[in-house]
């Protein structure tokens, strides 16, 4: 039996919300939520998608501050026949999810900053675990039926929590060549947190077997396998002391006599014959007969049989190890930079054009462990969880005075980062949006926008633990300029996924050959929601 707690040894990659890369956040403002398309915004949030193009911001210092309360849901489901509930569902919760930057203009030059959850940002939580949690365990009865023990029925106690957490603290300098053209070089640094907390325990089954002591009902399946242990072993000694005890009669010259002869020729009593029998009866060994037995092929049987029992008693001592109680509590931390350079260009008074250019960082995540009963997370062993690089695209024109329409591109290399070979299952990943705004007097802007998602997640790339599908996110919300120095915006979007699919999920292998021995598929779904207000103050 495999292991029963296969967590992923590399990071928990929640992607809060919807789009961005496999593991970078697009959802970086309020006004983002509104509207979905900023890739060439001039206001505050252009520390963020477009640092260039705050050159177009007044002169002096300007703030910005917004919170989005995030909700998802996980769902996973397995088609593995011994499970008791073929879907499982998890939470993601982000309650508090912050976006602050400043910018400080001073003619043409401008020095920003910010501070952002880049990646990650909130907790999962299956409250009754995973598939691949449970499906070891749910193969149990049919493996012990299979042996000659009727099994039906196992129960267990399993709950995982994991959270992920990047936090990005951001610098530019932006400088504006001339009316048209503005720069801008900065630079990005991660801090990356990732905590996985679970246990499987309680593992119950309900086997018949007598010389056990098991009559039917919910036991402790590491008793239940411990006890077999000792019953095979007690088996393998009491054959391997039948075979001895014909020594003798072999090393007489009557190995090949059969036991009805040896008895009327006096080599042997009866009464040894009958204690010979009776033992292969209780070793559960069939077909035993005085007439065509001889004390070799019984000799040679009583070795099988005690190699057999010996093999078995293993076997069930590995199982109760696997069944016993297991917990994991441990936390990968890293850091890493990643420099951002960008261009804004502007046409006619009309086109604004805004891109942006994000180098990858490389991340090493130590474990800080301080239980794993997995074996997975040794205290202080490495792991790679890069943040790829991306470039951004964003254009935004002016169709007249009170109508602003916008369109990004986003592009995400994940293809060229360490995740310790599970980059070999995705493919480079892409982001469209289109949005609108329409001032619908001087203070009160209502806006809306539409961002489809690739994430580039390869089926292979896909578990219970950790997937990334392909979305759809609408947009909605409103700006309100309490004056020239202080506005508000509220946003809500709502995202739509699309089902991702996994073949011949590996549950369990042969602890020998390593072939899979537990197959099935899954589905996986995810459904989103958020609710941002952001206040943007100039001084």
């Amino acid at each position: 039996m495999s292991k029963l707690l296969r967590l992923l040894p590399l990071l928990l990659m929640l992607s809060i919300a919807f789009g961005g890369g496999i593991v970078e956040n697009t959802n970086q403002s309020a006004d983002q939520i509104r509207m979905m398309a900023r890739g060439a915004s001039t206001d505050l949030d252009a520390v963020f998608f477009n640092p260039a193009g705050l050159t177009k911001l007044n002169n002096g210092m300007h703030l910005y501050l917004s919170n989005q309360t995030i909700g998802q849901t996980r769902t996973i489901t397995s088609d593995l026949a011994f499970l008791h509930n073929e879907e499982f569902e998890g939470t993601t919760s982000a309650p508090v999810f912050p976006n602050f930057y400043f910018a400080y203009k001073m003619d043409k030059l401008v020095f920003s900053g910010g501070f952002t959850p880049i990646g990650g940002g909130g907790s999962a939580v299956f409250d009754d675990g995973l598939p691949s949690f449970e499906s070891p365990v749910s193969a149990i009865p049919a493996s012990l039926s299979a042996a000659g023990i009727p099994t039906t029925d196992y129960s267990l106690d399993v709950a995982f929590d994991g959270s992920s957490i990047f936090l990005g603290g951001q610098f530019s300098a932006s400088y504006a060549i001339n009316d048209m053209i503005s720069v801008s070089a900065g630079v990005r640094y991660f801090m990356a947190s990732t905590t996985y907390v679970g246990h499987l325990k309680d593992i119950m089954v309900d086997p018949i077997y007598a010389t056990a002591g098991a009559d039917g009902s919910m036991t402790s399946a590491p008793a239940f396998f411990t006890t077999m242990a000792a019953i095979l072993t007690g088996g393998a000694a009491s054959a391997t002391g039948g075979a001895a005890a014909l020594q003798p009669a072999i090393d007489l010259g009557f190995g090949d006599v059969s036991f009805d002869n040896l008895v009327l020729g006096g080599g042997m009593a009866q009464a040894q014959v009958d204690a010979i029998a009776a033992g292969f009866a209780q070793l559960g060994v069939p077909g035993f007969s005085s007439a065509t037995w001889t004390p070799n092929i019984a000799q040679a049987t009583y070795t099988g049989t005690a190699t057999a029992y010996t093999e078995n008693a293993a076997t069930m001592t590995g199982n109760a190890a696997a069944t016993a109680d297991l917990e994991v509590d441990t936390e990968q931390t890293g850091s890493g930079f990643a420099p951002i350079l960008g261009l804004n260009i502007s046409l006619m008074d009309k086109l604004n054009i805004g891109i942006r250019y994000e180098a990858m960082a490389a991340l090493e995540l130590t474990n800080e462990t301080t239980v794993d009963g997995s074996g997975l997370f040794p205290d202080g062993a490495v792991t790679h969880g890069d943040m790829p690089a991306m470039l951004g695209i964003g254009l935004s024109y002016l169709v007249m005075p009170s109508l602003n329409v916008a369109f990004d591109y986003n592009l995400y290399f994940n293809e060229d980062v360490d995740w310790d070979g599970k980059e070999e299952n995705v493919e480079n990943g892409n982001e469209i949006a289109v949005g609108a705004e329409f001032a619908l007097s001087e203070s009160i802007l209502l806006s809306g926008g539409y961002l489809i998602a690739t994430s580039g997640a390869l089926d292979a790339y896909q578990s219970d633990l950790s997937y990334s599908l392909n979305s759809n996110t609408i947009g909605l919300g409103a700006k309100y300029t309490l004056n020239p120095q202080m506005a508000v915006s509220l946003g809500f979007s709502s995202t739509s996924y699309e089902e991702g699919s996994k073949s011949d999920v590996v549950y369990a292998v042969d602890a020998t050959t390593g072939a899979p021995t537990l197959t099935g598929n899954e589905t996986y779904m995810k459904t989103a929601t958020v609710f941002a207000i952001g206040l943007q103050k100039s001084f």
